[in-house]
């Protein structure tokens, strides 16, 4: 053989070899993927909500996750196996309470279950609205059931093609007008608000705002981002809350089944160290895109503002839900003990609309101001960058007029906390008006909000001349 020939070779060998572990680092990676987001999933709607396992499955997963794995429940915790292929990979989530259910991934359980929240559990002293639905004289009472009634038929019989709507509420002139549930959900049912998290990880960083603690125009003091030359020494934490670092990567969160979302939310045991490496392509404030790495990077900044571990895992349920009647909500962390600021929180749909209802009232809950004067402004205010693209505030999505426009037929100051999978609390200040949508609709085709909405609002009084145009 020549020696050409044998040096060819050898080049084609190793292109085999280094596709060879590509290939398998990339299977893995779906695999860990797949078994992170089943074992969290199970681990939340089962030990903390309390739904049957059976039912989990068949209606919270999609076909790939449902056929890649299996799964064991114990006392608190779930142990996931995706199988792909030849390649096998085990994921377990641990329920700690008061941070909820996080994946160890990698690291030994033990380890994770150190991290706990001591003390007594927090009390509930807030007292709980009781929400009486009630009709109210100026809507049309019919026209309403008639929008509810369209939330929650359906024209298909697979999990896959339905609304799955699981929750509407409308309330709107400080009464609850409309209120329904799917069967085996109900007004106490934690339900699973996806990037509606955000908007709450935003709350978070507003109530430190208000007690003096955070300075959103100063840097945001990541680790790692001392770097005079770098430009995320730059980044402050209002740059996060609007969205306008600049990191370097897109969200892809359906068309890249291995895209930096899934691996950060799903296989990282610090998710905010993992974040903290996405390098940026430009300055601060320059460019608007949806990414959750803003978010999660948030959840750390509050963290680090706090400085005091078990203050920090109290620090939502004293200071947000328990202030404002939220008993059935449940934020949760990763491994390293850090609130996943952009996924991951559950509430009762009631819940749900107690959070809107203090976006609604400028923040203040039954007279006490629970966010600082002007953060719900500042919340809802766009930045340059995002008016360029998609209108959009400080973790929530904003209905300015723009090409594409949130929700087209509603008044322009209408807002929102969404979710993936259909999640929705909007918000019509010149309305007095909040909505509220939970569901598991996997098409996004299945289930119209902007039909949906538009029929709500259609049945307010003076529907027309309440639009700011």
């Amino acid at each position: 053989m020549s020696p050409l020939l044998k040096k060819g070779l050898l080049g084609l060998g190793v292109v085999v070899l280094g596709g060879g572990a590509y290939a398998y680092s990339y299977v893995q990676d779906l695999g860990s993927i797949a078994a992170g987001y089943v074992s969290q999933t199970l681990c939340t709607n089962v030990l903390i909500v309390g739904r049957e396992q059976a039912q989990v499955e068949a209606q919270d997963l999609a076909r790939d996750q449902r056929s890649l794995t299996t799964s064991t429940i114990g006392d608190n915790w779930v142990e996931t196996t995706a199988s792909i292929g030849p390649i096998r990979v085990t994921t377990t989530s641990v329920h700690r309470p008061g941070l909820g259910c996080s994946n160890v991934a990698g690291l030994p359980v033990e380890d994770v279950r150190q991290i706990q929240r001591q003390g007594p559990p927090v009390s509930k002293s807030a007292p709980v609205d009781s929400f009486e639905v009630g009709s109210h004289p100026d809507v049309n009472g019919d026209q309403l059931r008639v929008a509810i009634d369209r939330a929650f038929t359906e024209t298909a019989d697979s999990v896959y093609e339905k609304k799955n709507t699981r929750a509407t509420l409308v309330f709107y002139d400080g009464q609850l007008i409309a209120e329904r549930y799917a069967d085996g959900f109900n007004g106490t049912t934690p339900l699973r608000g996806m990037s509606m998290t955000k908007s709450v990880t935003s709350a978070l960083a507003g109530i430190l705002v208000g007690q003096g603690k955070l300075d959103i125009h100063k840097a945001a003091g990541i680790a790692g981002w001392s770097d005079a030359e770098d430009s995320r020494a730059q980044l402050t934490t209002h740059h996060l809350l609007k969205m306008i670092g600049g990191f370097d990567y897109q969200e892809a969160y359906e068309t890249n089944p291995r895209s930096t979302l899934s691996m950060m939310l799903m296989t990282q045991p610090d998710m905010a160290s993992y974040a903290a490496e996405i390098p940026t392509f430009t300055s601060p404030g320059k460019n608007w895109d949806y990414q959750t790495t803003h978010s999660v990077l948030l959840a750390k900044v509050v963290r680090n503002t706090i400085n005091d571990d078990q203050a920090y895992f109290r620090f939502p349920q004293e200071q947000l839900f328990d202030r404002i009647g939220m008993h059935n909500s449940h934020m949760q962390a990763d491994a390293s003990g850090t609130f996943t600021g952009g996924a991951f929180m559950f509430a009762s749909a009631r819940d749900w609309l107690r959070f809107g209802l203090l976006y609604l009232n400028d923040g203040v809950h039954k007279g006490q101001r629970i966010l600082p004067e002007g953060w719900v402004e500042y919340t809802r205010t766009a930045s340059n960058a995002s008016l360029e693209k998609r209108p959009y505030g400080a973790q929530f999505w904003l209905n300015n007029p723009a090409e594409k426009q949130l929700f087209p037929g509603l008044p322009d100051d209408a807002y929102a906390a969404q979710g993936h999978y259909g999640q929705y609390v909007v918000i019509v200040p010149s309305m007095k008006l909040v909505v509220v949508r939970m569901g598991m609709t996997f098409d996004k085709g299945a289930f119209d909000k902007n039909s949906f909405l538009n029929d709500v609002v259609a049945a307010m009084p003076q529907s027309g001349q309440n639009r700011v145009n």
